[in-house]
């Protein structure tokens, strides 16, 4: 009885020390009998009956785990770590994932100063006593645009000239980056923005859905802008062609002359009187002067040189 105890001891430390040489040899084997199980083929065991090579490989993966259990308990054992359920892990992970969660920052108070307002520039811009400032959250049509004029007379009427104050939201941009400052415009108490956008000449734009940042009147701009379309550009008139010239009628033609009356020679009464003036041979049928004369030889031509 003692003698078993005693060598069983030694035996204990050489089997806890070659636990991980006797874990890999077992793996090799196990995967090896796996692989000659599945291709029906001798391995390097040179195992001729498949029940052979069966039983090896389940006491190779029997040693595995006996092996691989040993190994991992004077591991952990050694170490001193304690093993950590996963369940536990899990609620750690989630637990840090809950503490990492950012609160979301309460809206910041904004801040307002007086000023004078010097012009309206445009529906959603103006120039005031300490620079030009760009209305908060809204857009309306630049210059050359439609409704641009629209835009700047409806906030002209609004911001008529003299004092006003000028809201500025902490946590957003200052300035743009024109230099133009960022600002809420009141006048006793009224909102510029909201006036525009209620008339329809201004839509809601740079806020936080577009990376501009929320602002505290953001969720009523939205919904007035959605109850209020902006007026659609009037079609254009249609221009009548102009009417195709009409052809003068042709001029009636002028009435021809008359032929002028032949010009005969003086009646000399005689042939010979003609004849003494240089005129004569007056032939029938072409000279009038023929019938003047007698033709006494009838040859048709009288008074002949």
């Amino acid at each position: 009885m003692w003698a078993w105890l005693v060598l069983s001891i030694p035996l204990l430390v050489v089997a806890l020390i070659l636990a991980p040489i006797f874990a890999v040899i077992f793996l090799v084997v196990f995967i090896t009998g796996i692989i000659s199980l599945a291709r029906n083929s001798r391995t390097w065991l040179r195992f001729t009956s498949r029940k052979s090579a069966a039983w090896v490989t389940a006491a190779a993966a029997a040693g595995f785990l006996a092996t691989a259990g040993v190994t991992n308990a004077s591991v952990v054992s050694g170490s001193g770590a304690r093993p950590v359920a996963l369940a536990s892990t899990s609620a750690t992970t989630a637990t840090a994932t809950t503490a990492t969660t950012p609160t979301p920052s309460p809206t910041p108070t904004p801040t307002a100063i007086p000023v004078e307002i010097v012009s309206v520039i445009d529906g959603d811009t103006i120039d005031t006593s300490v620079g030009k400032v760009r209305l908060i959250g809204i857009d309306a049509p630049e210059s050359g645009a439609w409704g641009y004029d629209q835009a700047t007379a409806e906030l002209s009427s609004f911001l008529v000239p003299g004092g006003a104050v000028l809201v500025a939201v902490p946590g957003r941009d200052d300035q743009d980056q024109y230099g133009r400052l960022l600002r809420y415009v009141q006048i006793d108490g009224q909102d510029a923005g909201t006036r525009m956008l209620a008339s329809g000449w201004a839509i809601t734009r740079y806020d936080g859905r577009d990376g501009y940042g929320m602002h505290p009147l953001q969720a009523a701009y939205i919904s007035l802008d959605e109850s209020v379309p902006m007026p659609a550009e009037p079609a254009p008139t249609p221009v009548e062609p102009a009417p195709a010239p009409v052809d003068p009628a042709p001029a009636p033609p002028e009435p021809a002359e008359p032929d002028p009356a032949p010009a005969t020679d003086p009646d000399f009464g005689t042939c010979k009187e003609a004849n003494a003036n240089g005129f004569g041979n007056y032939v029938r049928g072409q000279d009038p002067e023929y019938v003047w004369y007698d033709d006494r030889d009838k040859d048709g031509v009288v008074c002949e040189f």
